[in-house]
């Protein structure tokens, strides 16, 4: 493995899953001091924990939560701080990497000029099937889908498809070229808006099935309003807004301003007064003008 190659973990609070994520990394062959693990305002205690089970791991943790979109950018700039380190595999740390995945990528990269890789992504409950191979935005309804296939081609199709962020290679050049995430997301959409954003400067994109990562598909922010009603959706009325225009992005607006009136009528049946309070605020995010 080449010196600047580096593999990072982002994680909060989470720590068994950290420990299975950073621990399949050393089991993959990876060196201790090519694993770095970012924690995104954890509880002082479990980053003790991280650091007491991994003491050979690189580790650095900032105080405060800054979403997704917010850790990725501070994990990736601490990466490439370091002069020696030209490109990263990122992952969160509900994910599993297996051998070579790493090389892989990078060398996908190499061969395809391209600033980010994807890699394919299995679920860990079912190794053999395909969570993600890319992904790509349906502009009509303005929904996000993931690839489940076995024979999509290398390169991503620029304004359509995008790397989802669970897990990714990235070259330094890209990742500056870029500045990373838009922070203003917090979580949920951030990865579609960055490889939009890649398209649009000309920095290819592409997949690598040879490459493998497990994927724990968790239900946590499922749970959670707050991320399922209000971010989810707020992001999504953002990116329609940075990437549609016309009577394009008004008619999408109008179809997401429908969904979200029949979604409150069932909130309002049920007296989901949190989902309720976003809703309004989703709202104002729209302001569609007709």
């Amino acid at each position: 493995m080449r010196l600047e190659e580096a593999i990072i973990v982002l994680h909060y609070n989470k720590i068994r899953l950290t420990v299975r994520c950073v621990q399949s990394i050393l089991d993959a062959g990876y060196s201790p001091g090519q694993v770095h693990c970012f924690d995104n305002g954890s509880r002082p205690e479990v980053f003790a924990e991280l650091k007491e089970t991994f003491p050979e791991v690189r580790h650095l943790r900032i105080e405060k939560n800054h979403g997704f979109s917010g850790g990725f950018n501070r994990a990736l700039k601490w990466i490439f701080s370091s002069p020696s380190l030209t490109s990263a595999l990122f992952c969160t740390n509900d994910t599993v990497v297996y051998p070579h995945a790493l090389e892989e990528c990078s060398q996908t990269g190499r061969q395809a000029g391209a600033g980010m890789v994807a890699p394919c992504i299995a679920y860990l409950s079912h190794p053999d099937s395909i969570d993600s191979i890319g992904a790509y935005v349906d502009f009509e309804n303005c929904t996000i889908h993931h690839y489940h296939d076995r024979d999509l081609p290398l390169l991503l199709v620029p304004g359509k498809e995008y790397i989802p962020g669970t897990a990714l290679w990235i070259h330094r050049d890209a990742f500056n070229a870029l500045g990373g995430t838009d922070e203003s997301y917090f979580t949920y959409w951030e990865d579609v808006d960055m490889s939009f954003r890649a398209h649009g400067k000309n920095i290819p994109l592409a997949r690598c099935y040879r490459a493998k990562i497990g994927h724990g598909v968790g239900q946590t922010c499922h749970k959670k309003p707050l991320y399922t009603t209000f971010y989810f959706q707020r992001n999504r009325i953002r990116f329609c807004k940075r990437f549609l225009g016309g009577d394009v992005l008004n008619k999408t607006l109008q179809r997401i301003l429908r969904e979200l009136q029949q979604s409150g009528a069932r909130w309002q049946e049920k007296g989901d007064t949190k989902r309720l309070n976003y809703l309004e605020q989703l709202m104002e995010e729209i302001k569609i003008i007709t």
